[in-house]
């Protein structure tokens, strides 16, 4: 998490966003979850695909961990006027305000998935580093009893 080194370039978002489902498929099947993927057909961003990579992958996962057996998730892009933004979002039983507060505030806490999988929101923390790396941050829209959407924005190629 210390590292100031970051590599820009032009990440191809389809790609990368493929990837992450294709890494966390087994992680949904288990829980019978369907990621679904929304993307147009070419989205460029400058990022540290590394980074970008690993910020998604903890983002599709703690979807995947919050939302019900045979529920599903979505993961994709959108092109904006000079950004994309890169979202993921779960229909699950969204985020208290007291947890939230705890997020957004950096603390540390302990939390349950539906199937009692243990998260510390550290996954977070790292992910709003290396967003912060690439010029980023994570913005997140919840609503108790349908679900989160966690999103950020990277400049276009």
């Amino acid at each position: 998490m210390q590292s100031d080194a970051s590599y820009i370039a032009e990440v191809d978002m389809n790609e990368l966003v493929h990837d992450v489902a294709n890494v966390l498929h087994l992680q949904a099947g288990t829980k019978k979850i369907e990621i679904k993927i929304h993307l147009p057909h070419s989205v460029i961003a400058l990022a540290d695909a590394d980074m970008i990579h690993l910020v998604l992958r903890n983002l599709l996962s703690n979807a995947i961990k919050f939302t019900a057996p045979g529920g599903q998730v979505v993961i994709g892009a959108q092109p904006l006027d000079t950004h994309a933004e890169i979202y993921v979002k779960d229909f699950g039983n969204g985020i208290e305000p007291s947890v939230l507060a705890k997020i957004e505030s950096g603390e540390f806490h302990t939390s349950f998935g539906t199937s009692q999988e243990q998260g510390t929101g550290l996954g977070l923390l790292l992910c709003r580093e290396f967003l912060a790396k690439n010029n980023s941050q994570l913005r997140i829209e919840t609503a108790e009893g349908k679900g989160s959407t966690f999103s950020f924005l990277l400049p276009q190629a």
